[in-house]
C-alpha cells in the first residue's frame, strides 16, 4: 500500500505539472527505500504490472516508468499536447471567434 501511495503521489505530481518525462526505475526504487520499503528494480518491475500499481503505471520500458495519463502527443498512444501545440490551437480558436463577430 505504501508503494501504491508513493506511485499515486508521483503520478499526481506529474499530472499537476504537465510533466511528460518518464521517471527512472532507480529513482522510484530510491524513493521507496527512503520510505522504509525494501525494494529492488527487478521486484518493482514485477509489481508494476500488478494491482494496485498497474492502475497508475502505464508501462515500464527499459529503465523508465511511463505514468498513466502522461504520454506525449504524437508519440504512440500519446494523449498530451505540447505547450506550443496548445497555444497554436487556442490562437486559432480565438481567431475563429473574432471572425464570427
Amino acid at each position: 500500500m505504501k508503494l501504491a501511495a508513493i506511485g499515486q503521489f508521483l503520478l499526481k505530481r506529474a499530472q499537476d505539472t504537465d510533466a511528460v518525462k518518464p521517471m527512472s526505475v532507480d529513482a522510484f526504487v530510491k524513493i521507496a527505500r527512503e520510505n522504509g520499503i525494501n525494494m529492488t528494480a527487478d521486484r518493482f518491475r514485477l509489481l508494476a504490472s500488478q494491482q494496485p500499481l498497474n492502475n497508475i503505471i502505464d508501462n515500464v520500458q527499459g529503465d523508465e516508468i511511463i505514468w498513466k495519463g502522461t504520454k506525449v502527443a504524437g508519440a504512440p498512444g500519446g494523449d498530451k499536447m505540447s505547450v506550443d501545440q496548445a497555444r497554436k490551437t487556442v490562437n486559432q480558436m480565438a481567431k475563429r471567434a473574432i471572425d464570427l463577430k
